[in-house]
């Protein structure tokens, strides 16, 4: 049997045309670009700008599914929520790890994803592992989202911030916003 047949349909990951790849090409390599300016300056510019040329077309080249469009504007409000939630997210763990009696709930939710397969959906279960008292434990074939939360005793709480991020996501990419609360 082959992988694409066990894969269902709303996990197989389509594949890029060369169109696509460039854009792609391009996006990588002028944030390349930019972190090499900010790591070196404008010292040895001319290799910045080879290194960055050079990765952005190995990492079209290798990128496995459709590379999503997003501008890279967006990036700074997208930086600015994930900051501000890790901060505020960190806080909040950090309090209830210093109380004496620590009031966590620890809980399994699931999550069901509406953002498409490759990078949206990537990024989303690794920005969330990232985040502080969450966890991405599974994807199931079903497009739903397995997540380990500290806090289960506010599920409505825990499934919000999921949802928020889903929607900072989709907006990142320029994708239509999730509908519902992945329920």
């Amino acid at each position: 049997m082959s992988e694409t047949a066990k894969t269902p349909a709303s996990q197989r990951i389509p594949k890029p045309n060369a169109g696509q790849r460039l854009l792609w090409s391009a996006q990588c390599s002028v944030i390349l670009a930019v972190i090499w300016l900010a790591l070196t300056g404008f010292d040895a510019l001319l290799l910045g700008a080879i290194a960055a040329v050079i990765g952005g077309v190995f990492g079209a080249w290798m990128v496995p599914g459709l590379p999503h469009a997003w501008r890279p504007l967006r990036l700074f409000r997208f930086s600015r929520y994930f900051i501000w939630t890790s901060i505020a997210g960190g806080i909040d763990v950090a309090w209830q790890a210093l109380q004496p009696r620590m009031d966590i709930r620890p809980a399994w939710l699931r999550y069901r994803l509406s953002l498409p397969p490759g990078q949206p959906r990537t990024l989303m279960v690794s920005i969330l592992s990232l985040m502080p008292g969450t966890l991405s434990a599974e994807l199931q074939a079903d497009n739903m989202l397995l997540v380990h939360v500290l806090d289960g005793g506010n599920e409505d709480q825990a499934r919000s911030s999921v949802a928020d991020l889903e929607r900072e996501l989709a907006w990142f990419f320029s994708l239509p916003a999730p509908e519902g609360e992945g329920r």
